[in-house]
């Protein structure tokens, strides 16, 4: 079974609007889509997307304005994200290191115990 076109999740990403709206905007024939057998049942694949639904908006205006005004800043963002990733994965490091150290420690405290009773007869037995 090959499943071509989109899901309504997707086309929804692509469009930029919630799986809701793209399910009415099929029941109103504003996209079309084919009803097409799934995993769980019928589902809907939308082939094409009509352009003036789709609309190109940045995540970060302030951002995308500065990439686009000056491409240095992009580089030097990059830069920075990878350095910052470098030092979190240090932190990662140091972190797993110490959770390791405090695992040791806390099998050290819940070793096994003998009852009670044990305990007291070894006391007795030894006077």
């Amino acid at each position: 079974m090959s499943v071509q076109g989109l899901s309504i999740k997707e086309a929804a990403s692509v469009i930029g609007v919630s799986p809701k709206t793209v399910r009415r905007f099929i029941k109103d024939g504003k996209v079309p889509a084919e009803l097409c057998a799934g995993k769980y049942g019928n589902e809907y694949r939308i082939l094409n997307i009509p352009p003036g639904l789709v609309t190109n908006k940045p995540l970060d205006k302030d951002t995308a304005i500065g990439i686009v005004n000056d491409p240095t800043q992009g580089l030097d963002m990059v830069r920075e994200l990878q350095e910052r990733n470098l030092q979190l994965a240090g932190q990662l490091g140091a972190a797993q290191e110490r959770i390791r150290s405090l695992e040791n420690q806390v099998k050290l405290l819940i070793a096994p115990r003998q009852p009670w009773w044990r305990r007291l007869f070894k006391i007795r037995i030894g006077d």
